[in-house]
């Protein structure tokens, strides 16, 4: 960039989130730990540029999940995806006091971006959140302040296989002069936990390939449900823990961690990225 242009935006991913908000999961919540996420941006980081949420928004991809979600999101737009649409996340509290009702944390008019995990059938994720779009994948670019936001799919399946055109428009997008960061919601580098990295793509290689020597500032992914970083042809990696509960390996076997769940605070600046995990109490 060279202009000394500086931004802030937030990555949150793989919410699951069920079409009610009473429905557990293995004993958790999804609903409370989104609510506990949005709750906690709103009252230490509302005055960021945007949100991505890179996948898996909801766990069975049905119609009612996309509703609900939009709603709680207090989203009236539609828009070209990846968006950004306007959230709108208010929460009131009962004061104790005097019976009054007041804003305890709100989010207005806040610009997201989705994308789809491989839990998001895509059918009903475009259908539901970009319902204007004939789009079957979401390889699609935006710019913010002079950076190119990648928008990479790796398709519906937990292991990731580049979906029709992918790599024609990765190669396409990074010809830009522009600085890029690409968004997945598939991991590109190992996260340290063999069953997990089993779904890492077998195209790997042409992938870094392609990013190899361009303008790439990072990578950001889902999927994992673990916060890690990595590095492929030179590019940092950044994989996140979910809203959901996260993974841990042990003793061969994947278990489901009760842990707070996190999100990446991210600041770019003038071609520098620096980030910030914040762990949401719950």
């Amino acid at each position: 960039m060279g202009s000394g242009m500086m931004f802030t935006w937030i990555q949150i991913t793989d919410h699951h989130l069920p079409a009610s908000e009473a429905q557990l999961t293995r004993g958790y919540s999804p609903w409370h730990a989104f609510r506990a996420v949005m709750r906690h941006i709103a009252a230490h980081h509302a005055d960021v540029d945007f949100i991505v949420s890179t996948g898996d928004l909801v766990d069975g991809g049905t119609d009612a999940e996309y509703q609900h979600l939009r709603e709680a999101l207090g989203i009236r737009e539609t828009s070209a995806p990846p968006g950004p649409q306007r959230v709108n996340f208010v929460e009131t509290l009962q004061s104790p006091s005097d019976a009054q009702r007041r804003d305890a944390t709100s989010i207005r008019d806040m610009p997201m971006y989705f994308l789809p995990g491989n839990h998001d059938t895509r059918d009903n994720f475009f259908r539901n959140m970009f319902p204007s779009s004939d789009l079957r994948a979401l390889n699609v670019a935006f710019m913010h302040k002079g950076v190119q936001f990648v928008c990479v799919d790796w398709g519906a399946a937990n292991k990731a296989v580049p979906s029709q055109g992918m790599f024609d428009f990765l190669a396409r997008a990074l010809q830009s002069d522009a600085p890029s960061i690409i968004l997945t919601h598939h991991h590109v580098t190992p996260a340290g936990m063999a069953y997990v990295d089993s779904f890492l793509a077998d195209e790997l290689d042409e992938f870094a390939r392609l990013i190899a020597g361009r303008s790439v500032l990072a990578i950001f992914n889902g999927h994992t449900h673990a916060t890690f970083e990595g590095e492929l042809a030179g590019v940092p990696v950044f994989g996140l823990r979910s809203t959901m509960f996260s993974f841990a390996f042990e003793d061969g076997k994947l278990l489901a961690v009760l842990r707070p769940p996190h999100y990446r605070v991210v600041t770019v600046d003038d071609e520098k990225v620096s980030t910030k995990i914040v762990e949401a109490p719950l």
